[in-house]
């Protein structure tokens, strides 16, 4: 073969093994990458219907573990809330060259290894908390402790207000670059600031405890900076991608040493499972990301924020939103509440949507087969909001109203947080996929995602439309129905700790009735059929 020939031989290789990665050879250029994984179709995908639940997403990662070590990997996703964070990171991993290939020969892995290493992946999550992966939360929790030591809300009721006012900004500027910086000028330029302040911290008490009980919820000034929040989800990502300045070598020694070792282990277990060089999986994870930590805060890298959703697989960001001219009665609530004279926030409940990010040729798929197959209200409220970066999902759909207000997104439409269709199934079977699995928790809907509905004026009828779990023709009910199997854990009864809700969910049953996942091959226990629990079985009544 001739050199010119040899040359163009080559370059076309190349080009279509980027094209069935989904990139071209100038993004791939562009993102600083020299591995781009082939991207999954996604009707032969397994994919995971993603139920956020705010700080106990640590549960996600206990299910999605156990699923990938008995069925194998998943490689499609869509969450909302703190599950929109989850989906962004199993996209990562997925992008992550040593998902892919495997030993020192650099290897294509077979099907065992990939799972092995996906499922020691999802579990090492766990093991990245002490690293500040919720900081919001305790950014929240350090501003109520504030308020609390100098006894901010008697200042507020008292004699001097302002000086209330003075003392709650003090606290605010004491914590950092995930405070809002819009509550300064707040402060600052306020008709009202003694309203101001004490509505704030009314929310923030509420919000931490997912309360929702007024429809200021939705135009409330954030206290946490969503965009700097996104920031910290992104560094958790760009690990896990191998972006920028990764020890490729190392991560491949550790997941050598630890993913077939760890099969069947919980975090805990695997965590003091022997590594390399004395050290333990546990520590060797720890090394790997302070060590990135520290080169990325250097030189810096590509970043996966700037990525679109679904540039590796099947991959959807999920969150409320509010079209059409509820967007003007919006504005004007906003408005209203800026210049201290709240006035109520009534949107029409047909223009409230559940917005779908991810590639538009999908989105269209997804749209054209609910048309066709469904008739529910969450089927007819799918909004696609086509292509986004990372970074626009993770400053709005874990904004969830009592931390946030409406964010306005690229598409024109507001985010009013990742809450809606919080199963995710009915628009995953649109979409063609072979297996749906939802991650989901007993009890049904719950009080936050039914009065949140309510507050974006909502009718019982529609309540009950959207989440009753004993009407066939709801979608929740469809949801659970036509899922080919339901992980319901217990994530509520955890105490929030990070072990303990990993080690729930790990264990947790999985509902199904479904052949291929009741394979006699497979040795996890706790699935079948059989298994009468409200909330996670269709049919049954909550409460």
């Amino acid at each position: 073969m001739n050199t010119r020939r040899r040359t163009f031989v080559t370059l076309a290789i190349a080009v279509i093994f980027s094209l069935i990665a989904g990139v071209t050879p100038a993004a791939a250029a562009e993102s600083g990458r020299s591995f781009n994984p082939p991207r999954p179709w996604s009707g032969d995908s397994t994919c995971a219907g993603i139920r956020g639940n705010g700080p106990n997403l640590f549960a996600h990662y206990g299910a999605l573990a156990r699923h990938v070590e008995e069925y194998g990997t998943i490689t499609c996703a869509a969450g909302g809330s703190s599950g929109s964070i989850t989906a962004f990171l199993m996209e990562s991993m997925w992008a992550n060259e040593r998902m892919h290939r495997c030993g020192a020969k650099d290897r294509w892995c077979n099907a065992g290894q990939q799972r092995n290493r996906q499922a020691l992946m999802l579990k090492s999550v766990v093991g990245l908390t002490d690293a500040g992966l919720f900081q919001d939360v305790d950014t929240v929790s350090a501003i109520l402790a504030g308020v609390q030591e100098g006894q901010i809300l008697e200042l507020l009721e008292g004699d001097a207000p302002l000086e209330g006012v003075a003392a709650f900004g003090r606290v605010l500027r004491d914590l950092g670059p995930l405070v809002n910086p819009e509550i300064f000028t707040l402060l600052a330029t306020s008709p009202d600031p003694v309203f101001h302040v004490t509505d704030i911290i009314d929310g923030l008490q509420k919000g931490l405890q997912f309360q929702v009980d007024s429809d200021r919820i939705f135009v409330r000034t954030s206290v946490i900076n969503t965009v700097e929040l996104a920031e910290l989800f992104g560094l958790y990502g760009n690990f896990y991608a191998g972006y920028g300045p990764a020890d490729m070598d190392g991560f491949e020694d550790w997941l050598r040493a630890c993913a077939f070792a760890s099969k069947d282990l919980t975090w805990e277990q695997t965590a003091a499972l022997p590594a390399n060089d004395g050290r333990t999986c546990g520590e060797e994870l720890t090394e790997l990301f302070n060590a990135y930590r520290e080169a990325r805060a250097a030189v810096g890298g590509p970043n996966r924020l700037d990525d679109p959703v679904g540039r590796y697989m099947s991959t959807f960001g999920v969150t409320g939103v509010i079209t059409g001219d509820s967007r003007e009665t919006w504005a004007e609530a906003r408005d209203a509440w800026l210049a201290a004279e709240p006035i109520p926030f009534t949107p029409d409940f047909d223009d409230i949507g559940v917005g779908y990010w991810g590639k538009q040729a999908e989105l269209d798929r997804i749209e054209r087969r609910l048309d066709r197959r469904y008739d529910d209200l969450v089927a007819e409220q799918f909004e696609p909001l086509g292509p986004a970066n990372w970074r626009e999902v993770l400053s709005s759909s874990p904004a969830e109203p009592g931390f946030a207000p409406a964010i306005p997104l690229s598409s024109g439409a507001l985010s009013v947080g990742g809450w809606a269709d919080p199963l995710r199934i009915i628009p995953l079977d649109a979409l063609g996929a072979k297996t749906t699995i939802s991650i989901n928790r007993l009890g049904g809907v719950g009080g936050f995602t039914e009065n949140v509905t309510r507050l974006l004026n909502a009718s019982e009828a529609e309540i009950d439309a959207l989440y009753s779990t004993t009407d066939p023709a709801s979608s929740f009910f469809i949801s659970l129905d036509i899922a080919t199997g339901v992980w319901c854990t217990n994530w509520d009864g955890q105490g929030g700790d990070p072990n303990r809700l990993f080690n729930d969910a790990y264990n947790s049953p999985l509902i199904t009735d479904d052949k291929r996942l009741l394979n006699s091959s497979v040795t996890y226990p706790n699935v079948g059929p059989d298994f009468a629990i409200p909330g996670c079985v269709p049919g049954l009544p909550v409460g």
